[in-house]
């Protein structure tokens, strides 16, 4: 795939500082500066340079002098865009009906580039599938319903465009691979209505997903019914579960509307 080159606005030390911030993920919560420039790439004087200035902005706190720990201010980032997004909101209590109807977990997505990232979701208490997915979880967009979903709406350029800034890898054998083999998948998804996944992520795993619209009739959320092979079939999932998620996101698409005038 293509690699997206930054513009000659690029401000190479904003990219740093989010380089920094980052680093720090569940299996690496705490790092000294070696550390730090280590996972980062960028020389130990730069990083340290950022890391104390993340530590003035509230963003790092200094521990024991020498480990540095993200702190809980940097959930406003996040918090910010889905107020101003007001979609998880507006989501939640759709995704509970759907998902006390049919006893399966129900997810809420947007597109980020070439993944798709997790912003509501409800997931059947008596289920383990998808347990470790939460919201703010990002996945590849084409190996999902969601994705599928959210792209197949877009204008043909747009579409090509993150296929292109994705990194394709085949999770199962009945990953797609091929941008043409997509496309022409896409073009049956637009025509039904609504997209699906099935043993593309994981083997057993079955989805469908309807895109959400915005006024002016763009893409701007997809909602699924995530299930697994074993206990719903492909007439169960036709005729009863995708009554349910139309009428959802029918729903969703309709407050959206209203909301954002």
């Amino acid at each position: 795939m293509a690699e997206k080159r930054p513009g000659n606005y690029f401000v190479h030390s904003v990219s740093k500082a989010f380089a920094v911030l980052k680093a720090f993920d569940a299996c690496a919560t705490s790092m000294t500066l070696g550390q730090l420039e280590e996972k980062t790439g960028i020389n130990k004087a730069t990083v340290r340079r950022f890391a104390l200035t993340l530590v003035d902005l509230g963003y790092l706190r200094l521990h024991q002098g020498r480990f540095f720990q993200l702190t809980p201010k940097t959930l406003d980032l996040g918090a910010h865009y889905l107020e101003s997004l007001n979609l998880p909101d507006l989501a939640h209590p759709i995704l509970e009906k759907i998902a006390t109807q049919v006893k399966e977990s129900t997810n809420l997505a947007v597109l980020d580039e070439a993944e798709i990232v997790y912003v509501s979701r409800v997931n059947a208490a008596e289920r383990i599938i998808g347990a470790n997915l939460r919201v703010g979880s990002r996945l590849p967009y084409y190996a999902t319903s969601l994705g599928k979903a959210l792209v197949a709406w877009l204008p043909e350029e747009e579409r090509r465009q993150v296929w292109e800034s994705a990194t394709v890898e085949a999770f199962t054998d009945a990953t797609i691979t091929d941008f043409d083999e997509l496309e022409a998948q896409l073009e049956a998804y637009r025509e039904q209505g609504y997209a699906e996944a099935k043993n593309e992520l994981e083997a057993g795993l079955h989805s469908i997903a309807a895109p959400i619209f915005n006024r002016k009739q763009e893409p701007i959320a997809a909602m699924n019914i995530s299930t697994h092979t074993l206990r719903t079939t492909e007439a169960k999932l036709k005729e009863v579960f995708l009554p349910v998620l139309r009428i959802g996101a029918e729903d969703l698409t309709r407050q959206i509307r209203y909301h954002h005038g």
